[in-house]
């Protein structure tokens, strides 16, 4: 007998040790929660402090999740060219966002992938209206809750709040009311389903 699941949805924020890119994915991570879904969230350190690769996945569902990882992604966040090769594990009709400063080596063949294809602004942003690199990243994040509607920018904002050292709070609420604000297109999720043969005792 077989019965249709769900499959979770699966981000992945990559780039360079040192941008961010796993503070977006822990922040998103318990946003998600906050919103009521299952939520899974794994992250990768290169061998480098900085310089290296890093990226941090998240899954996420309305019903529970039985296996922690993905092969594949709904969406792609990439935030700097070293995380270029992570394109290859874009969905079809996926959504990939990437910094259109750190990111300059977008194949062509992407664009036979999905058509879903945002350039951020991010370190732009950050450096010349907030005059602090660091908050590209919340930007980003911004940009990314807003396209794809998944969490709300209160809750957004909240966990933020409770997950950065006070004296970056007010400086990465600005950078993610501005990422939230950038863009009005909006990218919506489409559950994808798997067929699942049960054992005996199923029937």
């Amino acid at each position: 007998m077989s019965v249709l699941l769900s499959t979770p949805y699966s981000v992945r924020f990559s780039g360079e040790a040192g941008q961010g890119n796993i503070l977006m994915g822990i922040v998103f991570a318990k946003t998600l929660v906050k919103e009521q879904y299952w939520v899974i969230q794994s992250q990768h350190y290169g061998a480098q402090v900085r310089g290296g690769l890093s990226y941090c996945d998240v899954l996420f569902d309305n019903e529970p999740i039985d296996y922690p990882e993905a092969q594949n992604f709904d969406i792609l966040y990439l935030m700097h060219n070293v995380a270029l090769d992570h394109i290859s594990k874009l969905k079809k009709n996926g959504i990939l966002l990437y910094d259109e400063k750190l990111v300059d080596n977008i194949p062509q063949y992407v664009e036979r992938i999905t058509k879903k294809i945002i350039k951020v602004p991010a370190t732009k942003i950050a450096i010349e209206e907030l005059s602090n690199l660091n908050v590209a990243n919340m930007i980003g994040l911004g940009v990314l809750c807003s396209v794809t509607q998944i969490v709300s920018l209160e809750n957004l904002l909240e966990i933020v709040k409770e997950n950065v050292a006070k004296n970056y709070q007010e400086v990465d609420e600005k950078a993610i009311k501005i990422g939230y604000s950038l863009f009005k297109k909006h990218y919506p999720l489409k559950r994808s389903k798997i067929y699942k043969k049960l054992g005996k005792g199923y029937e």
